[in-house]
């Protein structure tokens, strides 16, 4: 599957290391130009919305759809409280890509991309990802975006994949190729304006809900410094100049911008924080190893190392742990193996170590000649996980 491009989520890097010149309180009074029962005589509005329809029937079916009603009903909620009233006429899919994205179309879809959730520290910054999405939607930046862009021919793509996918087809065939061209088409040229106003009306949704204003600015930081993290380790500079595709306006006043925002609201009066309760960490643990392990197998060390660290903010554990051996086994660098080693041994130490961090730990424990040690490990690895793909080969290998 191709990697979805990054574009319209709050948090996407996006233009210049510079300092910015000034910071400015964003616009906090916008009104919604989009209602629940909205329908439209304009023909040209009609077509966009059916063919979106079309694309909404492929996704809705996609091998690369992930099967997790209960994310997407938090996704729902969430928006539901940024918003203040119940949204039947939304719909919400989380879709199995490692690329920095979410997206919200003129139809009400919104999309979700697993390399999003994976970098969510809590409800706040997942709310203000989501509240950014909702300031394109109900501003009609989407809608505006479809119009300027003239995109007949590709939504008679869409109608080609929508049938394919009547009949069958997997993941990679042509059919996905074309759903994601429109996908990445269709959200990828906001202008700067566009893109401020968003963030305004995400930060205004977040302080009518009361969640804590400073994480939008805090996730846009995250997501700079991740890539460079990523370039450092590559032994390169990262220059946000150089996203020719990106209409976001400079990641430093951005940043700025959002904070001195989030701070003028904070003096207007929002809804008590205590009265938000956070089931992020509840949500997203099922799915956290998977996560995980989809960024660890795109090979850049850099970014993973970063990412560990950073939700390792909020207390480093066993599958944290795991994770870090796994990064640098994979890297295979001078030296790793030791941190390797060292990581896995870290991590059976902790009481939610994976299965998986017991057989690491048991393997490099071989390698160093530790039999006894190396056995036991193994042991309580085929005893949480008998049944294991590898279970006969860890059999094996106590065996001889």
């Amino acid at each position: 599957m191709s990697r979805w491009l990054s574009s319209v989520a709050i948090l996407l890097v996006c233009a210049c290391m510079a300092s910015p010149a000034r910071s400015a309180i964003l616009p906090t009074d916008l009104e919604a130009k989009v209602s629940a029962t909205h329908e439209s005589d304009d023909p040209e509005e009609r077509g966009i919305f059916q063919g979106l329809q079309r694309l909404e029937q492929s996704i809705r079916i996609a091998p690369q759809r992930l099967n997790a009603p209960e994310l997407e009903a938090y996704t729902r909620g969430v928006v539901e409280r940024l918003i203040g009233r119940p949204a039947p006429e939304l719909r919400y899919y989380v879709m199995r890509d490692a690329s920095f994205n979410a997206a919200m179309f003129p139809t009400g879809m919104m999309i979700v991309n697993t390399g999003l959730l994976v970098r969510v520290r809590n409800e706040a910054q997942f709310a203000a990802v989501l509240g950014h999405e909702a300031g394109h939607y109900f501003r009609n930046h989407s809608l505006d975006r479809f119009r300027v862009m003239r995109q007949k021919s590709a939504m008679a793509e869409v109608s080609l994949a929508a049938a394919g996918g009547e009949y069958g087809w997997a993941p990679g065939t042509e059919p996905w190729k074309l759903i994601n061209h429109v996908i990445v088409m269709s959200v990828f040229r906001f202008n700067q304006y566009q893109e401020s106003e968003a963030d305004a009306y995400g930060l205004m949704l977040m302080a009518h809900a009361g969640y804590p204003l400073r994480d939008a600015s805090a996730m846009c930081g995250q997501l700079f410094d991740e890539r460079r993290a990523s370039a450092a380790a590559r032994d390169k500079i990262y220059l946000d100049a150089r996203d020719t595709v990106s209409m976001h306006p400079p990641t430093a006043r951005r940043i700025a911008d959002l904070a001195d925002t989030a701070d003028y609201l904070a003096t207007q009066g929002t809804r008590p924080r205590d009265e938000v309760a956070d089931g992020w960490a509840t949500v997203i643990r099922p799915y956290q190893a998977m996560l995980l392990q989809e960024q660890i197998y795109l090979n850049d060390p850099g970014a993973s190392l970063y990412l560990l660290e950073n939700l390792a903010k909020d207390g480093w554990t066993g599958p944290l742990r795991f994770d870090e051996g796994e990064v640098y086994r994979l890297r295979h660098a001078k030296g790793d193996d030791a941190k390797a080693a060292t990581a896995y041994a870290t991590a059976v130490t902790l009481a939610d170590a994976p299965p998986e961090a017991w057989r690491a730990h048991g393997l490099s424990l071989l390698r160093k000649g530790d039999e006894a040690d190396a056995y036991a490990a193994l042991n309580r690895y085929l005893a949480m996980k008998p049944d294991a793909a590898d279970a006969a080969m860890v059999r094996f290998t106590l065996a001889h």
